[in-house]
């Protein structure tokens, strides 16, 4: 009988396939990806809200001050104020939140790695355009910072291969992309680096086709295991530890 079904479902498949029927269907890729991205959301968030030492949910209206907040905390529950960390931010923009960092981190031997087109979005993301939200290099007076200008697909691996990033600095890494092929490739890139203990904060965690969508495919496929420290701004901003990872590089 199984044999029956399974050669039942391949010509089914194949017919299908052959009509083209799937055709019918490319208007509405957008919205059945966002509708099945919003479902697997809301599932996460349902599983997830009870473990975390910090959050806002519910409230009406984000702040985007509010991210200090989360950063604070996470802060001071990793004890990153005073520690050696390796802080890598994807998104840089106009550096606010790697000002945050480096103003709040007081150890000389932490290093700062900013990645950033500085050219703005090399995709559409939501209403925003490609080339949208561009910045210059920010000019930062502190020697434990460095940038990195371009696509993260021409950088991240030239940057891996320069320098020994498995030391015993916790690793930060800060994923304000916004888009999924972007963060996607960060957290494919970084996988074997990854340790338990490393902290990962979202900017826009909570869109459903982007960083969302790239978080849950990434632990999927990766088998990383991980808690939620906290999140502001409806999970809008979400920090993150490893807690297990099968890499060992």
């Amino acid at each position: 009988m199984r044999a029956f079904f399974l050669k039942v479902n391949a010509f089914i498949k194949s017919f299908l396939l052959f009509i083209r029927i799937g055709y019918l269907l490319v208007p509405f890729l957008l919205i059945l990806r966002f509708l099945a991205n919003f479902a697997l959301l809301t599932r996460w968030l349902g599983e997830r809200k009870k473990e975390m030492g910090f959050s806002d949910f519910y409230k009406p209206f984000r702040s985007y001050q509010d991210r200090h907040l989360l950063y604070e905390y996470v802060s001071k529950t990793a004890g990153l104020s005073t520690g050696k960390i390796n802080y890598f931010e994807f998104g840089v923009a106009s550096a606010a939140s790697f000002k945050w960092w480096l103003a709040h981190n007081i150890n000389e031997e932490s290093r700062f790695f900013g990645f950033d087109t500085f050219e703005g979005l090399p995709e559409k993301w939501a209403l925003h355009g490609k080339g949208e939200m561009s910045f210059s290099v920010p000019q930062i007076n502190d020697n434990r910072a460095l940038f990195y200008k371009g696509l993260f697909q021409e950088t991240v691996y030239p940057f891996l291969k320069s320098i020994d990033i498995q030391d015993n600095r916790v690793k930060v890494f800060h994923l304000d992309a916004d888009l999924y092929s972007s963060t996607l490739f960060v957290l494919a890139a970084f996988a074997p680096y990854l340790r338990a203990g490393d902290i990962i904060l979202f900017d826009e965690f909570n869109v459903p086709n982007h960083e969302f969508a790239a978080w849950n495919d990434f632990t999927r496929s990766f088998y990383v295991e991980y808690e939620v420290l906290g999140a502001v701004n409806n999970f809008y901003q979400l920090a993150l530890r490893i807690t297990k990872t099968p890499f060992n590089v």
